[in-house]
């Protein structure tokens, strides 16, 4: 422990910020980080080439924001250095605590003499860029091939989180925000106004830091108060509560020996000693975490700490609580069972206000540590990094003062973290059925409306499973909206949408009507069904809500063994369907989003390849795009003497893609379909049934009740011929020849049933009793 050769400080500390007036004049990110190692050098020694060329080790934190074929290896040529190890480390909030404390580790073993840890981000730079289409003069960007990886840079999430689209950060740490409001039994109106307050304290310290990014010190009611400029992002936080990744910041942190800290002239009251740490982690995947409302690694990892400090997390003198979002200092505090009130949570800023440089914040969290302790002699201070989504956690405990035990270089509080954990509870993605609410948060757009709901459930056996909340489920959305009251514990019910998507329900399970349907009409006349595409306002076109109510009219249409036949039309005289709403689609798209399709396809039919009950089309206008396609997806076409068709989807650079390339060709042959499909011409009526996918050209007053009297011609037959017809057409063709469709079809599950059915006796027995035969459908 007395061997100055390894005991471990840190001596140098720098930063550099960059908010050029124009754009055109940004550095890049291997420029900053070269400005912060030279501040970092003349921190400690005065000079800009002391430490810098005694370097042992460099260590670079992965960056995101421009992509070099190796930046620390650019970083070296630019500072004229050649360190031994050069490493391009990994992503991840507690990453740059890690890599000191690695280092302090490795000099207390006489592996090295000295390292440096060096990060930047140049996101602000790189966004004012694109958006003014401007180009940066930077080193040319690499290709992702030839871009070097950095360790963690992609989190393990489930399948069906991905498929519910929660990913990124902003919508996994709301999760913890909700259910630790409730274990605390603070409703969310009081969890949101210590999050406000909380980061009125982070604010003030960043309007103090000169490398700060924002310095402006909002109060809690201006940072509580959601507006057009502090709209939600993840219900419960604004954006003034979300990190600032919009920064060009570099920070660096020169670490070495007592032994050659003194020998390089870096005076004694420079030095800051580390005295040790701890590290732990959760699942890499968020669902297969024990609970929510706390987490094991984090606990291990502070109380570590605090076992180093005496005993007592009041000897912190200072303290750096990660901050990404208000959770994870609210967290740290109980734990430590600290009040902010008493200990500020921060010395650099927080990473909505001193700037959010993505894995790199804790460096600069670092910088501004050894400057809180330098003007404070003698105090202790903590620095609390995390990384992932409240997955990845490091401590590291520093002073002016020399520790009084050696630096042990096992941190590892891993096994103290499993050994504490609950059972986790088993994960079914295809679960439905009665759920209660664990955790929650509502997605917003950029525009500020709800996108979605995301609810992490238990089911009826204490299953855990995930489902979203649809914004048009007001009564839904207002329980989990509800500040007066937390919605863990609320129950309600999952089921499988039309989109494939398992949706929560709050309450008793609601099922549609017709009158609830706003984009479709659907009438039921004995055995027919009729279905009006009624959108008449956007020519038919179609929107996911309008998809969705028209694939629950066609699932309910397959599921009724009452109902045999049924005509689909559009509203109006001048459009069948124009396809897809574009407009619709370019505004969700500005929202960040991807307009969904139901499983079944568009308007539930064009990828509903088990349906063997048949479907005419009424073409009364305008068939284009998705609406060609939803006509073709039909057994029949009437078409009204207005009627036109075409794939127009090339004219605006995109491809029918919703079974119009596939199913065209098959039903008119490929040289007649290609001359429409290359050319997105427009084919009228006439032309179409002379081309052989129209069945019949009539009148507009016409047309449905042709539509009507092909429907009872259809009925008039037995539906299980029908039903065992179709499904031997569609299959046959599928077959790989003549001789297996003909050989196979008696095995086809609409022919066996057929075999079996009432009406397989009664067509017979009709006939020979010489009267109408009275079908049953089973």
């Amino acid at each position: 422990m007395n061997n100055p050769e390894l005991i471990p400080v840190i001596v140098g500390v720098g930063e550099y910020i960059d908010r050029p007036t124009d754009t055109a004049d940004a550095l890049e990110p291997t420029a900053l980080m070269a400005e912060a190692l030279k501040n970092a050098d003349c921190d400690a020694t005065g000079k800009t080439d002391v430490l810098l060329h005694q370097l042992d080790s460099i260590e670079l934190i992965g960056l995101v924001s421009w992509r070099y074929q190796n930046p620390v290896a650019s970083l070296c040529k630019l500072l004229d250095i050649n360190p031994a190890a050069q490493v391009n480390a990994s992503m991840g909030g507690e990453t740059p605590i890690r890599l000191i404390h690695d280092a302090a580790v490795k000099i207390s073993q006489g592996k090295i003499k000295t390292a440096a840890i060096v990060g930047c981000e140049a996101m602000n730079a790189v966004n004012r860029a694109r958006k003014q289409k401007l180009a940066l003069h930077w080193t040319p960007l690499a290709k992702h091939k030839d871009t070097v990886r950095f360790a963690n840079d992609k989190i393990d999430v489930s399948k069906l989180s991905k498929n519910l689209g929660v990913r990124s950060p902003t919508q996994m740490y709301p999760l913890y925000e909700m259910a630790a409001q409730a274990s605390w039994q603070q409703s969310p109106d009081q969890g949101h106004a210590e999050s406000a307050k909380l980061w009125e304290q982070y604010a003030a310290t960043a309007a103090e830091n000169p490398y700060a990014w924002l310095r402006h010190a909002p109060d809690a009611s201006t940072i509580g108060e959601v507006t057009a400029d502090n709209r939600y992002i993840s219900w419960p936080y604004p954006k003034f509560m979300v990190a600032n990744p919009s920064v060009n910041q570099a920070a660096a942190v020169i670490v070495t020996s007592l032994a050659n800290a003194r020998a390089a002239g870096v005076a004694e009251n420079k030095i800051i000693y580390i005295w040790g740490g701890a590290a732990a982690a959760e699942p890499d995947d968020f669902i297969q975490r024990d609970r929510y409302d706390r987490s094991t690694a984090q606990t291990e990892t502070l109380l570590k700490a605090v076992d180093i400090a005496g005993g007592d997390a009041r000897k912190f003198g200072k303290l750096e609580l990660y901050s990404c979002f208000p959770v994870v200092p609210k967290m740290a505090l109980r734990e430590l069972k600290l009040s902010s009130t008493t200990h500020s949570p921060t010395v650099a800023g927080g990473l909505s206000f001193f700037g959010g440089p993505l894995n790199n914040y804790m460096s600069h969290a670092a910088c501004a540590m050894v400057r809180a302790l330098r003007a404070s002699p003698g105090e202790l201070g903590l620095l609390y990094g995390q990384g992932g989504f409240v997955s990845k956690h490091h401590t590291l405990v520093v002073s002016t003062t020399p520790p009084i035990a050696a630096l042990n270089p096992d941190y590892s509080v891993q096994a103290k973290a499993e050994a504490t954990r609950d059972p986790v509870p088993v994960f079914d993605e295809y679960y439905s059925g009665p759920a209660t609410i664990e955790t929650y948060t509502i997605q917003y757009g950029r525009n500020g409306t709800i996108n979605q709901g995301i609810v992490i459930l238990r089911g009826s056996e204490g299953q855990r499973t995930m489902a979203r909340v649809t914004a048009d489920d007001a009564q839904s959305i207002a329980v989990l909206l509800d500040g007066s009251r937390s919605a863990v514990g609320a129950q309600g019910h999952v089921k499988i949408d039309n989109f494939g998507k398992p949706t929560w329900q709050a309450g008793p399970l609601r099922a549609r009507s017709p009158s609830d349907f706003e984009f479709a009409k659907v009438e039921r006349d004995g055995h027919l069904t009729v279905v009006t595409i009624n959108c008449p306002a956007t020519m038919n076109a179609l929107t996911p809500q309008a998809n969705d109510e028209l694939a629950e009219i066609f699932n309910d249409f397959a599921k009724d063994p009452e109902q045999w036949v049924a005509i689909l039309t559009g509203a109006g005289e001048k459009a069948f369907s124009a396809g897809n709403d574009l407009k619709h689609t370019a505004e969700v798209m500005a929202q960040g989003e991807v307009p969904e399709v139901p499983s079944s396809g568009f308007a539930g039919l064009t990828a509903r390849f088990d349906l063997d009950k048949p479907i005419i089309a009424a073409v009364n206008g305008v068939a284009m795009g998705g609406g060609f396609e939803i006509a073709l997806a039909c057994d029949l076409i009437i078409a009204a003497e207005h009627a036109s068709f075409a794939l127009p989807e090339p004219k605006v650079g995109l491809a029918a893609v919703a079974g119009g390339l596939l199913r065209l060709p098959r039903q008119i042959g490929q040289k007649q379909a290609m001359s429409m499909i290359l050319t997105g011409r427009k084919v009228s009526a006439t032309e179409a049934k002379a081309m052989g996918f129209v069945h019949d050209v009539v009148s507009s007053d016409e047309l449905m009740a042709t539509a009507k009297k092909l429907a009872a011609d259809i009925i008039a037959c037995s539906p299980m011929s029908i039903q065992a017809s179709k499904q031997i057409v569609r299959k046959g063709l599928e077959e790989e020849s003549l001789e297996t469709a003909y050989q196979q079809q008696n095995y086809y599950p609409a022919t066996r049933a057929l075999y079996k059915s009432a009406d397989f006796r009664e067509g017979p027995s009709a006939f020979a009793q010489k009267r109408p035969p009275v079908w049953k459908g089973r």
